[in-house]
């Protein structure tokens, strides 16, 4: 169904235009995005309540945290393992659901920029068909992400070790080492950072580009690492980090007033929930905005013939 009144411009946008459009999206679409996000988020968060919450262990660490003089079970330890182990699942769970939802979502933002109407269906029909290379990607990125940790602690280590050695009696060149170790560390997370940008862009040009795996990883990084849109990049995940802190900050504190007055472990399950979904949903449509916006500034009108293509 075309809407080709409410059309979004297919232009370039500036940083601020890349926020105000995902802020447009999410409240005009709510309900929809909502939901894409929803067919994910909510199956796990339910399951992390009771593998955290509802778990005995967990109730059983928390009651010998609060009254120490308490004999410990002799059992605690091995329910402490069954609940460690039920929650790293929910986490790999969430490590390999979390990219069809996002990828749905970038489904649904190419259907608005092609006029058309998005359902839900449809954006996640459009993900799944391409769940190999999906999985493809998600085996990658375990892997460069895991090497960039990898790398990057130890060469953090070997310079914190010859720093420890170059610097003994001199408080001038313990300061100028601590600035330059805490520069190296910022650059580090930011390189990370940066590395899940590209990964992200990735996984949309497999579902909207229809790219295979290595295609779509090369792509990613060679859109993110250029000298034109690196300080853009850096900017966007700094603004969203501060989004994302500011809503953790708030709704946290609602939540930790609810549970504090109340003494209900359910309640302020309840009450957090809606920080995943909405930090989710949130920067699902922050990725695919920025995703086209990257794509028109290097590409120009061939983004749109793609699109014409996109079934």
């Amino acid at each position: 169904m075309s809407i080709a009144g409410d059309a979004l411009p297919l232009r370039p946008l500036s940083i601020g235009e890349i926020f105000d459009r995902t802020v447009t999206l999410y409240v005009r679409y709510f309900g929809l995005f909502t939901l894409i996000m929803m067919v994910v988020i909510l199956p796990l968060t339910v399951a992390s309540y009771f593998s955290t919450y509802g778990s005995g262990a967990y109730q059983q660490v928390l009651q010998q945290a609060t009254h120490p003089a308490s004999t410990p079970s002799p059992i605690l330890f091995s329910r402490l393992m069954q609940f460690e182990g039920i929650l790293m699942l929910v986490l790999l769970l969430q490590l390999l659901l979390l990219p069809f939802a996002n990828t749905a979502t970038a489904s649904g933002v190419a259907d608005l920029y092609r006029s058309q109407r998005p359902a839900w269906r449809q954006c996640y029909g459009a993900a799944l068909r391409r769940w190999p290379a999906i999985l493809g990607a998600e085996l990658m990125t375990i892997v460069i992400v895991g090497a960039a940790v990898i790398a990057g602690a130890f060469a953090f280590g070997a310079v914190f070790a010859a720093g420890i050695f170059l610097v003994r009696g001199s408080t001038a060149a313990i300061i100028v080492f601590g600035v330059l170790a805490a520069i190296f560390m910022i650059a580090w997370l930011l390189s990370l950072a940066l590395c899940v940008f590209a990964m992200g862009f990735a996984f949309i040009s497999i579902v909207v580009e229809h790219a295979g795996v290595f295609e779509a990883i090369s792509s990613g990084f060679a859109r993110i690492f250029n000298r034109r849109e690196l300080g853009r990049a850096i900017l966007v995940f700094l603004a969203l980090i501060a989004i994302s802190i500011g809503l953790y900050i708030v709704l946290g504190i609602v939540a930790a007033l609810a549970q504090g007055i109340t003494h209900s472990l359910v309640l302020y399950g309840i009450l957090t929930a809606p920080i995943s979904l909405v930090s989710s949903t949130f920067t699902a449509l922050l990725f695919a905005v920025y995703y086209f916006d990257v794509r028109v500034r290097r590409e120009g009108l061939d983004i749109q013939t793609q699109l014409d293509r996109l079934e």
